[in-house]
């Protein structure tokens, strides 16, 4: 993907910074598809954050795409143009977004430390060996055929990884301020994580 695409996706996430001050229970997390199939991958990856969106503290009627930490979280596909799959949004999400979460090829890493875009970027981080292993039911693979009727792509482990992250790194902070911490606390899944752990 050229630079300048993704400088002005970082852009036009960033209308004003003061405009997006995230509310104590709410915040917007924008999931940008980078390089190939970008439309498939982006429906796949929505698939997966929605997957982990809704194991902890998914209830029944929300006006949000679900919650990570307890908190309402609202999912902006990007880049707008290979949304058209996407499929199970029911929030609101708000520009600029709080959380950016990148998937594909690495982004000029000026571009994404743009300082038209004032929220934190994520990396999906490290899938765990086994993801796709369809021997357990209580695994991501049979949970998420049992939900989407297909097998789970790498796009949609990425997602829901990258969600799993910010579930982790939310729930203790209640919210996604201050980004410092945020960061900080993302650091500490980059590597890996369990994702058995917590999965009701």
């Amino acid at each position: 993907m050229r630079q300048d695409i993704i400088r002005g996706t970082l852009a036009a996430l960033a209308l004003t910074v003061t405009a997006n001050m995230a509310a104590a229970h709410e915040f917007t997390a924008a999931l940008l598809v980078t390089g190939e199939n970008r439309e498939a991958r982006l429906a796949e990856a929505v698939n997966g954050f929605l997957l982990a969106a809704d194991e902890r503290d998914g209830h029944p009627a929300e006006t949000s795409d679900g919650h990570l930490g307890g908190v309402d979280v609202q999912l902006l596909p990007l880049p707008a143009e290979a949304a058209g799959q996407v499929a199970g949004l029911v929030g609101t999400p708000r520009t600029p977004a709080d959380v950016l979460v990148v998937i594909g090829p690495e982004p000029d890493a000026s571009a994404a430390a743009s300082p038209a875009f004032a929220g934190v970027v994520l990396r999906p981080g490290v899938l765990p060996d086994r993801w796709a292993a369809e021997n357990d039911a209580s695994s991501f693979a049979v949970r998420y055929q049992s939900t989407y009727g297909t097998a789970p792509t790498e796009a949609a482990a990425l997602g829901y990884n990258a969600a799993r992250r910010l579930d982790i790194a939310i729930r203790p902070l209640d919210g996604v301020a201050p980004a410092a911490a945020l960061e900080a606390a993302l650091a500490e899944t980059a590597s890996g994580m369990d994702w058995q752990a917590d999965v009701r």
